[in-house]
């Protein structure tokens, strides 16, 4: 199926709809003040099973982050502490992404599935990003997570499409993998320009 036949189009939400690179900015420098390596801050927060489990809401945020503060053995920078409840903390709104996001929505049906914690809704509804989806699955709120195929077989379900009539957009090839595996289109996004053009809008 080309991209542009789909009926139906899920979205990643970070790095897709936001740009991450202001965040690793602030994970290096809070790795420098720590003495730890490039990337171990990254692998803290969001690998392994304490991410994984506020991720699909086992835990809350709160028993989350008395986690990461006895690995760090209480040495959390507070340029840190946004990230207790806000796993997109310092990440900027790519703006270009959601005014295509609007412009699609006309045109599809669409979905956000993101592994994420319960904030999300929060921050989805601040800044007025709920009514580009028809759909929104959430990690923290349905018990499962990407790269599971059950995610996204219930945000199919959801959305009341085939997986053959979906396209999937994420920055990560491990869940664009999965996507086509279920019979999928899927793009790995890198810009919203990168997208329209798959598009052929």
């Amino acid at each position: 199926m080309e991209p542009q036949a789909a009926k139906g189009i899920i979205f990643d939400f970070g790095g897709v709809f936001t740009k991450i690179r202001p965040r690793e900015v602030i994970l290096r420098r809070c790795e420098a003040e720590l003495g730890l390596s490039k990337g171990e801050l990254e692998s803290l927060l969001f690998t392994g099973e304490d991410w994984w489990a506020v991720s699909t809401g086992e835990i809350s945020a709160e028993e989350y982050w008395h986690r990461v503060h006895n690995v760090l053995r209480d040495r959390v920078p507070a340029s840190l502490e946004p990230f207790k409840h806000n796993p997109f903390a310092y990440e900027e709104l790519n703006m270009r992404m959601i005014t295509l996001g609007r412009r699609l929505h006309k045109r599809y049906r669409t979905a956000l599935l993101s592994n994420a914690t319960v904030y999300l809704d929060h921050l989805l509804a601040k800044h007025g990003l709920t009514t580009l989806f028809d759909v929104v699955v959430n990690s923290a709120r349905v018990g499962l997570r990407k790269p599971d195929p059950e995610i996204f077989k219930l945000t199919v379900d959801k959305m009341g499409l085939l997986p053959t009539q979906c396209l999937f957009v994420d920055d990560k090839e491990r869940n664009t993998k999965v996507a086509e595996a279920l019979g999928m289109a899927a793009i790995v996004f890198r810009s919203a320009a990168q997208l329209m053009q798959q598009l052929k809008l």
